[in-house]
């Protein structure tokens, strides 16, 4: 779909070990980050747009924000792991506007670097 001009919505913070992914830091913790997404932007030319949804108001009538930033620059480039960092650092501050709402269930820090304890 990207070659033929659609867009896509990719979730780049999941963690698939080291064999889909690379250690970059996560609110400074060195976590396993999905790399596929500069695979996807090299052969298909697309750009990386940052995408952001968010819900806001009270239960009873909530309202729905949708954040699209601009297009990263040099996305990707010739390295990975600071492709990974700006990814990251990225969704940190996105996830600083409703820190609530993400999936932390989701074990983002299942994968840990040689020396470090387990985290579940």
């Amino acid at each position: 779909h990207l070659k033929e001009g659609d867009a896509i919505w990719y979730s780049p913070d999941q963690d698939f070990g080291l064999k889909q992914g690379i250690m970059a830091p996560f609110f400074g913790v060195p976590a396993a980050t999905v790399t596929a997404h500069r695979r996807l932007l090299k052969i298909s030319k697309a750009v990386a747009v940052p995408l952001y949804f968010y819900r806001h108001g009270d239960v009873q009538d909530p309202k729905y924000h949708i954040l699209i930033e601009p297009a990263v620059d040099n996305m990707p480039s010739e390295d990975e792991v600071d492709d990974a960092t700006r990814v990251n650092k990225i969704i940190e501050n996105q996830l600083r506007i409703a820190p609530t709402q993400y999936m932390w269930f989701h074990r983002r820090f299942k994968t840990r670097p040689e020396g470090y304890e387990e985290i579940y």
